[in-house]
């Protein structure tokens, strides 16, 4: 059972608009957990539902779908699809009804492609000009209203049928570096992400929101040897104790830069999945994606793997499965 639920951890990611045979044969042969699609998987609205469709026949549970709809600059799909302003504009205006809407109708239209995760809100609070990582992506530096704006964008996700995600845990608002090219240090007060970065997150989870993803920066009050990512302390310690989360913890991309100069691929996955994580996420490249999960196979064959953290991930993810199939 244990060997038939492993793939279940795997979010995956592929090169073109229609999935490649050998991408659609891992996704058979492990029976992976989801896919992530990004604007070079899209053309149309029809070779969307067709490529979802592919994927989804190679399943016997139903795959996570999920995609970055965002608002902003940052929207996968741009033809004829409803595209709304960046979380900014909402939260400069105060603008609940506008974040209601915006959201409501983007997970609306996710939901009849196929799609039923939106990796969004974003939900970290700007609180340095020269972040470009975030910037426009953030309701803005009032740790209450985005807080508040967030908890509305993940009802309105919520209400669509669709699935929302809650990023980037725990606060990236405050970094100058950005985590797809280098490794980030953020080294505010354990006191400070008290009052401006948790109380988003603690709104996300108070509004019962499915996923939340974790960051690739070292916050050294938290923990000051691992990222996010790769933190027992940040994961399992703040997240799930102290904040009481009980869904879906998903990595952010384990391909980026601020990952893979400073660990290797392999090692980082395994590493995030002991740390707390659910669901590891790896965008693209077929045989690094193979490498990873077979090295999983193996610790779990040599009883290298907890069995007891294996149960508890593959038991959340089957908890918002079932909610996506109801």
């Amino acid at each position: 059972m244990e060997y038939s639920k492993l793939g279940q951890l795997f979010s995956l990611g592929y090169q073109g608009e229609i999935p490649p045979v050998d991408f659609l044969n891992l996704i058979q042969k492990y029976q992976i957990g989801g896919v992530i699609l990004f604007s070079a998987n899209i053309k149309t609205k029809e070779q969307i539902k067709e490529s979802i469709k592919l994927l989804q026949d190679k399943v016997e549970t139903p795959l996570f779908v999920m995609i970055d709809q965002e608002g902003g600059r940052v929207n996968r799909i741009t033809e004829n699809f409803p595209i709304f302003p960046a979380n900014l504009f909402y939260g400069e205006k105060k603008d609940k009804e506008g974040v209601l809407q915006a959201y409501s109708l983007t997970a609306k239209e996710l939901k009849k492609l196929g799609i039923n995760v939106n990796l969004g809100p974003v939900v970290d609070v700007l609180t340095n000009s020269s972040n470009i990582v975030i910037g426009d992506r953030s309701f803005g530096s009032d740790p209450e209203l985005v807080a508040e704006l967030s908890k509305i964008a993940i009802q309105a996700i919520r209400n669509e049928g669709v699935l929302a995600c809650a990023k980037h845990f725990p606060g990236i608002g405050d970094i100058s570096d950005d985590p797809h090219s280098s490794l980030p240090f953020n080294r505010n007060s354990r006191e400070r992400f008290e009052k401006i970065d948790l109380p988003p997150f603690k709104a996300a989870i108070a509004g019962d929101v499915a996923f939340i993803m974790s960051t690739h920066v070292v916050s050294t009050s938290l923990d000051e040897a691992f990222p996010a990512t790769l933190s027992q302390k940040i994961c399992s310690d703040v997240l799930r104790k102290e904040l009481n989360f009980k869904g879906v913890l998903i990595s952010d991309d384990m391909q980026m830069k601020g990952i893979r100069t400073n660990f290797s691929l392999e090692d980082a996955c395994y590493r995030a999945f002991e740390a707390g994580h659910d669901m590891i996420l790896i965008s693209e490249n077929l045989e690094e994606q193979s490498k990873v999960i077979e090295q999983f196979e193996r610790k779990l064959r040599d009883k290298d793997l907890s069995l007891s953290r294996l149960s508890e991930a593959i038991d959340r993810i089957m908890v918002l499965k079932r909610k996506i199939r109801s």
